[in-house]
C-alpha cells in the first residue's frame, strides 16, 4: 500500500510539472495562421521585458516623482472610466485606447522609465477589466509595443538634452517635446503595421491625425502634473471630450451599430465591406468572407426566453471582435447570422481563423438565472461559411458561395466550418 501511494503521489507530482507546459502549448498564440507572426510578437513582448528592465535599472524611480505618478494614473484612469462605454464600441487605433494615449506620453515626459511603463500596464489591465477582454497575446503585444515606444521617445529627449518640464517652457524644449512625441507615435505605428500589416490611405491617415492629437495633448498635461496640480481634473474632462469628438472622424458612426450586440448592422456592413473590395481593387489576396450561422437558435430562443437569446447574441459578437483584428469588419447578417469580412486574407488563413473562432464560441457559456440546483448555463454552437473572392467576383457573388458553404455545414451536422470550393 505505501508502495501505492509513493507511485500515485509520484505520478501525481510528474503531472503537476507538465501542466503548466500543457497550459503553455494551449495558448491561442500558438494557433495563429502565420508561425513568422507568432514569432514577431513573442519578439517584440521579449524585447520590451528587457528594455524596460535595463532602463528601470539605469534610472531607477525616485520618491519625488510618486505624486507626479499618482496624479497620472489617477487621471488615466478617470478618463478611461469615463470613456468606456465607447470605447467598447470603437476599433483600436494605431496607439490602442485613445484616451489613455495623452497620460502615457505624459509620463513618458515627466517620470523615469519604469514608473512611466506602469502607467502602460495599468491601462492594459483596465482594458481587460473594464472594457473588452482581447486575446491575451493581442493586449501584451499592445502593452509591449506602447512600452517601447515611450523607452525610444525618452531615450531621445535624453540624447538630445531636453530639459525637464518647469513652470516657463522655452521654444528649445517645446520643440524637442513635440519631436519625442513624433518618435513616439512612429516607433508605435511601425511595431504594429509590422503585426497587422498597413492600412489603406483612406483609413490612415484619420487614425494618424486623431493619435497625433491625443499625443499632443500630453504636452500641457505634463506641464499641469509638474507646475500646476490643480489643472490636471481639468484637463482629465477635455481629454474625454477631445476623445469622444475624435471618434467621429475615420471611424464607423455609432449609429451604425447594432444596438444589442455593438456590432454593425447588416446595411451598414454591406456598405463597409464594398467600399473595402474597392480600395482594396483586385491586387493580393482576399478579402474573405466568413458568414456564421447560430445552430438551433430559434429552439433555444423558445425554451429561455429572448433575455437569454440576447445575451447568446452579445456573447457570440465579444468573441468575434475579440477574435478578429481592427481592420476586420464585423456585422449582423440576420436574426442569429454574423458575418465577417477579413481583408487580405486567403481562404487558408481565412478557414484557420473560422475554426478559431468556432471553437471558442462553442466554449462560451451564458448564465440561466440561479435555482435550487446551483447555477446553470447555456452555450450555442455555430455553423461557418468561408468563401474568398475570385478574380471576378463582387460581393454578392462572395456572400453567396458562404451562404452556400454555411448550408453544407448545416447538412453535414452543424457546429463545423466549411470552405466553399474555389471558383476561377
Amino acid at each position: 500500500m505505501v508502495g501505492d501511494s509513493t507511485v500515485a503521489a509520484g505520478g501525481g507530482r510528474r503531472r503537476g510539472r507538465f501542466l503548466p507546459a500543457v497550459a503553455l502549448q494551449r495558448w491561442a498564440l500558438w494557433r495563429l495562421p502565420r508561425r513568422g507572426h507568432t514569432w514577431y510578437l513573442v519578439a517584440v513582448d521579449v524585447l520590451a521585458v528587457a528594455a524596460v528592465v535595463l532602463a528601470a535599472i539605469r534610472f531607477p524611480p525616485l520618491a519625488a516623482m510618486l505624486v507626479p505618478f499618482a496624479l497620472l494614473a489617477g487621471g488615466m484612469l478617470v478618463s478611461a472610466e469615463l470613456a468606456r462605454p465607447v470605447e467598447r464600441h470603437r476599433e483600436d487605433t494605431l496607439l490602442g485606447p485613445g484616451v489613455d494615449t495623452p497620460w502615457i506620453f505624459a509620463g513618458v515626459l515627466v517620470l523615469r522609465p519604469g514608473l512611466a511603463v506602469a502607467l502602460v500596464a495599468l491601462s492594459a489591465l483596465h482594458q481587460w477589466f473594464r472594457v473588452r477582454r482581447r486575446p491575451v497575446y493581442r493586449q501584451v503585444f499592445g502593452a509591449a509595443a506602447t512600452a517601447l515606444a515611450g523607452l525610444v521617445a525618452g531615450a531621445f529627449l535624453t540624447a538630445t538634452g531636453a530639459r525637464p518640464l518647469g513652470e516657463v517652457l522655452e521654444a528649445r524644449t517645446v520643440v524637442l517635446l513635440a519631436a519625442a512625441g513624433l518618435v513616439f507615435l512612429a516607433v508605435n505605428a511601425a511595431l504594429v503595421t509590422a503585426a497587422d500589416g498597413p492600412r489603406r490611405p483612406r483609413e490612415a491617415l484619420p487614425g494618424h491625425a486623431f493619435d497625433a492629437a491625443m499625443t499632443a495633448f500630453a504636452l500641457p498635461l505634463a506641464w499641469a502634473v509638474v507646475a500646476a496640480p490643480l489643472l490636471v481634473p481639468v484637463l482629465a474632462g477635455a481629454t474625454v471630450v477631445l476623445h469622444r469628438g475624435g471618434l467621429g472622424h475615420g471611424r464607423r458612426d455609432h449609429v451604425t451599430l447594432d444596438p444589442g450586440t455593438g456590432v454593425l448592422t447588416a446595411a451598414s456592413w454591406r456598405g463597409a465591406a464594398e467600399a473595402e473590395l474597392d480600395r482594396q481593387g483586385r491586387h493580393g489576396p482576399g478579402p474573405a468572407v466568413l458568414l456564421l450561422d447560430l445552430d438551433h437558435f430559434r429552439q433555444l430562443n423558445d425554451r429561455y426566453g429572448v433575455r437569454i437569446g440576447d445575451a447568446v447574441l452579445r456573447a457570440v459578437a465579444d468573441t468575434l471582435r475579440d477574435e478578429v483584428r481592427a481592420a476586420d469588419l464585423v456585422g449582423r447578417s440576420g436574426g442569429e447570422e454574423f458575418a465577417v469580412l477579413l481583408p487580405g486574407t486567403g481562404p487558408f488563413d481565412a478557414t484557420a481563423i473560422a475554426e478559431r473562432i468556432r471553437l471558442k464560441i462553442a466554449s462560451t457559456l451564458v448564465a440561466l438565472k440561479a435555482t435550487g440546483d446551483g447555477p446553470q448555463f447555456v452555450g450555442v454552437t455555430v455553423s461557418i461559411g468561408v468563401a474568398g473572392r475570385g478574380p471576378a467576383d463582387d460581393l454578392a457573388d462572395t456572400l453567396l458561395a458562404a451562404e452556400a458553404a454555411v448550408l453544407r455545414a448545416k447538412a453535414a451536422g452543424r457546429n463545423r466550418t466549411i470552405c466553399a470550393d474555389p471558383r476561377s
